[in-house]
């Protein structure tokens, strides 16, 4: 299910008043959440580090903006490592609605293509855990999806809440072939296959 971002009715309390580490989790450190289907994780969901930062002294959010900077590095880590790799710039831009950028093969042998990040969204852990990042992309459908076997949203910009293991570690494509026409067809498309969580809750723009 690909949860909707609507319109918060009322603002929460500020949870914390100082800078939470941001975290990259690991499938080890984060099996405990991911092993409990109720464990539920409140996200918010971001087009840019900037509008992240606009937002992060409002009374309703517990992140601060150095939470905004730290989970868009965070995200673009994981895009570096992660993003969907496509032997073909035209099948890129077709899985992704929109301009794609070219990369060089490990060792030579031409380019493969990457998707430009559409956002990111960043979520405070269970257990004092600090707060994780995923970096969104576009998808055909005009969605934003996590890479890997992740997440899909109906937006780039508001809250969310998600099962733990949607911030789970995404499995590198650096070494991997890079997608063909064949195998994402088989797949059913970028993002066709993704779980998303409950309804969410936009705090505007």
């Amino acid at each position: 299910m690909t949860p909707d971002l609507m319109p918060s009715a009322t603002p929460r309390p500020r949870k914390r008043a100082r800078t939470a580490r941001v975290v990259l989790l690991g499938g080890a450190a984060f099996g405990l959440a991911a092993c409990q289907p109720e464990s539920r994780v409140e996200a918010t969901v971001f087009p840019s580090v900037e509008e992240c930062q606009a937002v992060a002294d409002l009374p309703e959010n517990d992140f601060t903006a150095q939470d905004c900077a730290d989970g868009f590095a965070e995200a673009q880590a994981i895009h570096e490592e992660s993003a969907p790799r496509y032997a073909d710039q035209a099948l890129c831009e077709e899985q992704h609605g929109g301009e794609c950028v070219a990369e060089e093969r490990a060792g030579g042998g031409g380019s493969i293509f990457l998707p430009l990040l559409a956002g990111y969204m960043i979520g405070n852990m269970m257990g004092g855990r600090g707060m994780a990042a995923k970096p969104l992309y576009r998808t055909a459908a005009g969605r934003f999806a996590t890479p890997g076997a992740g997440t899909v949203l109906s937006g780039n910009r508001g809250k969310t809440s998600l099962g733990a293991n949607s911030f789970a570690a995404s499995p590198s494509t650096r070494a991997a072939a890079p997608l063909s026409r064949a195998a994402v067809q088989s797949r059913g498309g970028f993002g066709a296959a993704r779980t998303g969580g409950m309804g969410s809750r936009s705090f505007g723009g």
